[in-house]
């Protein structure tokens, strides 16, 4: 066995990036949503803007892609049984997950059943009612299959909590990675570019045909993963000729993502981000050890935590705020938005420090980048 991998420390920062972009985007709904569509100003191009940062579902999936690969890598080259990684991948995701539907549910009877005005369950940005869902629906969600459970049976999809879309795209990704594992240990990556292969096929003949497979990994959502497979694999193990190869398959999945269906929004932004990892992991001790970057690091730490919990608070905190004046671009960049990412960070820190740290994961003699669930977190 050949020696230890460095780990790609700086990805924690990462995450912190991408969760604090899903949480700005999200604070700024309740006002883009009630905005008259002839504002002009400079705070409404502003906040405008911040529409597109759910491109941080996109850096997740990448970010994810890379760093179960090494998780996978690990068992690989410990020779660590299939069930060790299954099991790992359980008590990291869904015990915290469940949790935080139970806590969800009792925010509605906090801040909004019985109320005269509720803050969740109104327009702009409508959060249903727990017991809107029906069995088939609450079966998808506690099991993480709702985006394509919609397509065997039950009816159409719905998520409680809403970010828990790109939970159900993970843990697709998380299971045929297992199965890569199980059955081609020898040759795991060359099995999980083949799978990339057939889910371009796949994702290019379903649309021609008119087939629905939203939902599923094939979809080509994979994609996204893939990139932060290849990407860890072109740092560690690419000889030169093949790393330069990999360099270029990066770099033309950017022009490719406006031609092939992703149905991940921000696509382009996460295929960049996976072209420049093996440049970022040459500055990686040098953003790592950045103070000025240690409140990136921090959320990065706890992004999982953070994921969880921010999409309801954040919207009973802008809703309020915005029916008690503060409902101008202005207002809502100023107050608004520090409001939702101080009420994010605080109860995702709390979360994190009560919960998720209970369902650490052992860790593991340091061959390579160790895990840490990478989420998006954006709901659509």
């Amino acid at each position: 066995m050949s020696g230890p991998l460095r780990r790609f420390e700086s990805l924690d920062h990462w995450r912190g990036v991408a969760c604090l972009l899903v949480v700005i985007y999200h604070s700024t709904i309740v006002y883009l949503a009630s905005a008259p569509a002839s504002t002009s100003s400079w705070p409404h191009a502003i906040a405008a803007f911040t529409h597109h940062f759910n491109v941080g579902v996109a850096l997740f999936f990448v970010i994810s892609g890379y760093c179960i690969a090494a998780a996978a890598d690990n068992a690989r080259r410990k020779n660590s049984s299939t069930a060790e990684y299954f099991i790992r991948r359980f008590r990291r995701i869904y015990p915290p997950y469940w949790i935080v539907v139970v806590f969800s549910i009792g925010l509605f009877f906090l801040v909004d059943y019985g109320w005269t005005h509720p803050l969740l369950s109104t327009e702009p940005w409508t959060q249903y009612r727990p017991w809107w869902y029906s069995p088939s629906q609450w079966f998808g969600n506690l099991t993480l299959t709702e985006t394509w459970r919609s397509h065997l049976f039950g009816g159409i999809r719905g998520h409680f909590p809403g970010q828990a879309w790109t939970l159900c795209y993970e843990e697709q990704f998380y299971f045929v990675t297992g199965m890569a594992l199980l059955f081609a240990r020898k040759r795991f990556f060359e099995t999980m570019a083949a799978v990339s292969i057939a889910t371009l096929a796949t994702s290019y003949t379903a649309n021609a045909m008119g087939l629905a497979v939203s939902g599923f990994f094939f979809d080509g959502s994979w994609l996204l993963f893939a990139a932060g497979v290849a990407a860890f694999y072109r740092i560690h193990y690419a000889p030169p000729v093949v790393a330069r190869a990999l360099d270029a398959v990066l770099l033309l999945l950017i022009p490719a993502s406006f031609i092939v269906r992703v149905p991940i929004y921000g696509a382009v932004v996460g295929f960049t981000f996976a072209a420049a990892l093996p440049l970022l992991f040459r500055f990686d001790a040098r953003i790592a050890t950045s103070p000025a970057l240690t409140p990136l690091l921090r959320c990065g730490q706890m992004c999982y935590s953070l994921y969880l919990v921010h999409q309801i608070p954040v919207k009973g905190v802008t809703m309020w705020l915005f029916r008690s004046g503060a409902q101008s671009a202005a207002a809502t960049l100023l107050i608004a938005t520090p409001a939702a990412i101080a009420v994010s960070v605080t109860l995702g820190w709390g979360f994190h420090v009560l919960v998720e740290r209970r369902f650490l994961n052992p860790k593991t003699a340091p061959l390579v980048q160790p895990e840490r669930p990478v989420f998006a977190k954006a709901a659509v």
